[in-house]
């Protein structure tokens, strides 16, 4: 593929982004690439702090909304305003490489999501807690680097591995035909992955040459994220009945059960299964000490977040 039939619209979805929207621009427009073979949107979706203020210092396509738009409808804004027929879709906390644009044109598949995030694991309790919980839900894909370099996506692994959302490389025209029956792309949901390859018989590609650093978020906006996490896997998963809704309503059956029949000694019945839970997770000395001090709170704050949703849906 000649650089002339490898022209790419990278299409950035921020909203409220002014604590990394910084970092996410400098990297895009350091891309090691012919100018005129890419541009940059981005889609202002609502946002009342200082994200278009921002975005207009640099030399891009800026496109604000006024009202807060589905991420499904913002990234259809950007595609629709787009000038090439080759779409990145990259998060606002997403930091690409200089290298991004070759490595795609190199790989020449679509679609195509990033392998390799870079997140650190000790960064914060938070991402050790999330790392290990995810090591253990996708084994042996996560973290990808350690399985192999290329990850093909299908109907037959989708439940075992990590989709993430911060990048997404896909033609505009397949992009078109996904939004056409709509889809739901808010904050990691399986909804686009699976409309892909289960309506679309199509598998997805994730590589690990495609690097990039994901950004995490202040604390106290991590918080609240856990929690909107919580009332949205109650959303997808305790809708209807299955075998998560099935093991959620067993879980308080079950310590129901133990606070009645063993009143005396439940205190050290959670306890041992709280420790077991830990040692399961934990792949070091450090984890477990970590998961110790982090993991009620984290636990809390989801389980607090599917009580709201069944509150707000009863």
């Amino acid at each position: 593929m000649t650089d002339d039939e490898f022209k790419v619209s990278i299409i950035i979805n921020a909203n409220n982004a002014e604590e990394t929207l910084f970092r996410c621009l400098d990297a895009v427009m350091a891309i090691d690439y012919p100018k005129d073979l890419y541009e940059v949107l981005l889609i202002d979706n609502g946002s009342t702090d200082r994200t278009f203020r921002i975005a207009s210092g640099y030399s891009i396509r800026l496109i604000g909304t006024r009202k807060r738009l589905k991420n499904s409808d913002s990234m259809m804004t950007g595609a629709r305003h787009s000038g090439f027929e080759n779409l990145l879709f990259l998060d606002q906390k997403t930091i690409v490489k200089k290298d991004i644009l070759n490595k795609l044109k190199e790989l020449n598949n679509s679609p195509l999501i990033s392998g390799e995030l870079n997140v650190d694991k000790y960064r914060s309790g938070h991402d050790t807690f999330m790392f290990l919980i995810s090591s253990r839900l996708y084994s042996p894909h996560f973290p990808q680097s350690a399985y192999g370099k290329e990850l093909w996506i299908t109907k037959k692994n989708f439940k075992k591995v990590s989709k993430n959302k911060a990048l997404l490389f896909i033609s505009k025209d397949f992009f078109n035909k996904l939004h056409e029956t709509g889809f739901d792309y808010n904050n990691g949901n399986d909804d686009l992955f699976r409309k892909i390859i289960f309506d679309h018989n199509m598998r997805i590609l994730s590589h690990t040459e495609i690097d990039v650093e994901y950004i995490g978020e202040l604390k106290v906006k991590t918080n609240r994220e856990i929690v909107e996490n919580g009332y949205r896997w109650g959303k997808r998963y305790l809708s209807n009945f299955n075998a998560f809704s099935f093991i959620y309503y067993m879980i308080h059956i079950a310590i129901l059960v133990i606070v009645i029949m063993y009143t005396n000694i439940a205190f050290l019945v959670f306890v041992a299964l709280y420790l077991s839970f830990l040692l399961y997770l934990s792949r070091s000395k450090k984890d477990f000490w970590i998961l110790f001090k982090v993991a009620p709170a984290e636990i809390i704050r989801f389980y607090s977040g599917t009580i709201k949703y069944i509150t707000n849906r009863s």
